[in-house]
């Protein structure tokens, strides 16, 4: 395609795209993008297009219809996290009577909290990717805040079966 052929499509179309996106998606922010999307694939097009604006409405209605679905994917997926930690901690509520317990969750009260939040994600049998889903904390941090936690963790721990041993 040719770079004079794409500019004046551009002109034309966008606008069109760009409502109809907007319709289907309700953001003026996201149907920017999107119309973004489709002239990229209409850019990358190696076809030869017939009916130029009836491509155009097919590539963004299904753009958009994917972004949704994928959206909608995305929602569920934290619910159930959601879903899954609050379980957790509802038993965690019942375990928690037990004197041992508590003096857990005391040491786990003085650890930094993302580093405590991804202990007990961790321990609780998240993989890092997981975690960093349930607390946008970057995945590549992770590890090391896990590290940093477990070493506070015992470095407390160790404190707190001194004194009570006194």
């Amino acid at each position: 395609m040719k770079e004079n052929e794409f500019q004046i499509n551009y002109g034309k179309y966008y606008p069109i795209v760009y409502k109809q996106l907007y319709y289907l998606v309700g953001s003026n922010e996201l149907a920017e993008d999107l119309t973004q999307e489709v002239f990229i694939k209409y850019y990358n097009s190696k076809e030869e297009i017939e009916f130029l604006g009836s491509w155009f409405s097919k590539v963004a209605a299904n753009t958009a219809f994917n972004y949704l679905r994928g959206e909608k994917r995305r929602i569920k997926r934290e619910e159930n996290i959601l879903e899954e930690v609050n379980n957790i901690f509802s038993i965690e509520d019942e375990i928690f009577r037990s004197e041992q317990i508590k003096e857990v969750r005391n040491i786990l009260t003085n650890i930094p909290e993302k580093q405590r939040i991804c202990l007990i994600l961790k321990f609780s049998g998240y993989s890092y990717e997981e975690i960093h889903k349930a607390t946008n904390i970057p995945q590549n941090s992770i590890g090391q805040l896990i590290a940093r936690g477990k070493q506070k963790f015992l470095q407390l721990y160790k404190r707190e079966g001194e004194i009570n041993v006194l």
